[in-house]
């Protein structure tokens, strides 16, 4: 992310942290219980391991709706059913990097230089200042990651690791 940002790659470093974040998310979803396991996570698991490489599109199996991961984020981060403000924060992180995978308008566009250019900068956006502003976005991703691996090691009883990672994160 850090390389293509540098670049001026946004649409490629946005799509690499739209799936960033929707692992984080994962993780949170599938440890919230852990080691129970609810419906919704033996769903996920049975829908995750039903796909491969080349039989990508033969699964029968539905996947768990995100709405469905992000409500057992919103619980894992704040111990209650709803919080409105944690929810509110996913829903526009969710939906601005979904532009990125699903060619939305607005990122598509900001490859597009100056209207008196008339073209598209798909070796990268050379404003250092977008530059700049997206390298905090890496920033967050690295200390997203870093929460979710002391929410697992945690959850998986270690207390050493957990620790030593949360330290990272302060």
């Amino acid at each position: 992310m850090d390389l293509l940002c540098r670049s001026g790659l946004f649409v490629d470093m946005g799509a690499i942290y739209r799936c960033v974040n929707d692992c984080i998310w994962e993780v949170y979803f599938l440890l919230e219980s852990y080691p129970k396991q609810s419906e919704h996570v033996q769903k996920f698991v049975k829908a995750f391991f039903s796909q491969t490489i080349d039989g990508y599109l033969s699964s029968d199996e539905e996947p768990v709706q995100t709405k469905k991961i992000h409500a057992a984020v919103v619980r894992s981060l704040t111990g209650r059913e709803q919080d409105e403000r944690i929810k509110t924060h996913l829903t526009n992180v969710y939906k601005t990097f979904s532009g990125y995978t699903h060619a939305g308008y607005a990122h598509i566009m900001q490859m597009f230089g100056p209207l008196q250019q008339g073209s598209f900068n798909i070796s990268g956006i050379p404003s250092q200042q977008q530059r700049v502003a997206h390298l905090q976005l890496i920033d967050e991703a690295y200390k997203s990651t870093l929460l979710a691996i002391s929410e697992a090691s945690n959850s998986f009883g270690f207390a050493k690791l957990h620790r030593e990672v949360m330290q990272h994160c302060l």
